[in-house]
């Protein structure tokens, strides 16, 4: 052969979005093997129009509307930007009945960025949350209910969204001259910024395994707070009629908090020295403390949090195999003509030909 099947690829990032949009519609209106090779490369990345709805008698609306989403994909990108941009613009609420706290931005670390006003601050909520609320709710005119409300994302994006609503209607309410006297605090910063991390695929595979070593890390942390708790109750009984208990295990609250520095060894070898002056035989007990501490516990706990990372990280991998392994599937189904469980050399060289057209 003259050329190879499947080019090199390179790295074009200015071509994704015109890829995406190709590949959504050969998956629509091509071919079997343009809608195969369509799939393949659905399933490298998982960004498009999802593979579920493919069976669907709704599939040509269906794509109709996921075309019409996917071209405003620029002004979703820099919507989910100006919310995050929205924390540092508007004025923060103890500002706004003292005038003169937040003119001295350097006291109290507050930037140079200039504030809105409340009326501009509003208006802008206002024009960002409408396009939130259309970029959250639209992708169910083309995935379908069913499908879309399965999604765990989307139902945090929906509570996210009905939080920045009631956030903003009990905010207008406060600047409005009657209703609300007073708004000590908002909510709708941070969720912002949680917004703001969903909307990234990277970010949000980070959160989510993260999520699923909260029990690890639990439990690490009993297994350091019993080590804390019982060192710290030696001590205090230890040197409790001695010089050392005097001055500075007064107590056992205050023991606990001098071991749990001294653990962190930012007080030693201050915090024993009383005890040494008595006798160098205590600051053998220092010195084992700190050094359970520092190479025992410490290294223990860094290897659990290490193995629970790989064993939820294995766990997205193998989820996204089985994604993948499934788009998959239905791009063979489609070029199987005769149903024999495998592709001839013809069949091979068209979905070649046709994968040829997603790389550069």
């Amino acid at each position: 052969m003259d050329k190879p099947l499947l080019f090199g690829e390179t790295s074009n990032g200015g071509g994704r979005r015109d890829r995406l949009y190709r590949r959504s519609e050969a998956i629509t209106y091509g071919s079997p093997y343009q809608r195969a090779a369509a799939l393949v490369d659905l399933a490298e990345d998982g960004v498009g129009l999802p593979e579920q709805i493919l069976d669907k008698s709704s599939f040509g609306s269906a794509a109709k509307f996921y075309f019409m989403f996917i071209k405003f994909d620029i002004i979703w990108t820099l919507n989910y930007f100006a919310l995050v941009v929205l924390n540092f613009l508007e004025k923060p609420l103890w500002c706004l009945s003292s005038s003169y706290s937040c003119s001295d931005r350097d006291y109290f670390f507050l930037g140079q960025l200039p504030y809105l006003n409340a009326t501009g601050s509003l208006i802008y909520e206002v024009v960002t949350l409408v396009l939130l609320a259309i970029h959250t709710i639209f992708p169910i005119s083309y995935e379908g209910s069913s499908i879309y409300w399965k999604r765990p994302l989307n139902q945090i994006k929906v509570i996210c969204l009905l939080i920045l609503v009631a956030d903003l209607l009990v905010y207008t309410l406060y600047l409005s001259p009657v209703a609300v006297n007073s708004l000590p605090f908002r909510v709708a910063p941070y969720v912002r910024v949680i917004l703001f991390i969903l909307s990234i695929r990277e970010l949000r595979n980070s959160i989510v395994i993260l999520a699923g070593m909260i029990g690890t890390y639990l439990n690490v942390l009993a297994l350091w707070l019993l080590f804390l708790l019982f060192a710290s109750w030696v001590a205090y009984v230890m040197f409790e009629d001695t010089q050392q208990g005097k001055l500075v295990f007064t107590s056992y609250g205050t023991t606990l908090y001098q071991m749990f520095v001294l653990f962190t060894t930012s007080n030693n070898p201050d915090v024993w020295i009383p005890a040494y002056k008595a006798s160098r035989w205590y600051c053998l007990f220092f010195v084992l403390f700190v050094l359970i501490g520092v190479y025992f516990v410490t290294n223990l706990i860094l290897a659990v949090v290490y193995d629970s990372f790989k064993s939820e990280l294995a766990k997205q991998v193998s989820e996204m195999d089985r994604n993948r392994r499934s788009i998959l599937c239905k791009a063979f189904d489609l070029i199987d003509d005769y149903n024999v469980g495998f592709l001839n050399k013809e069949q091979c060289i068209h979905l070649f030909e046709e994968l040829n057209k997603y790389w550069y």
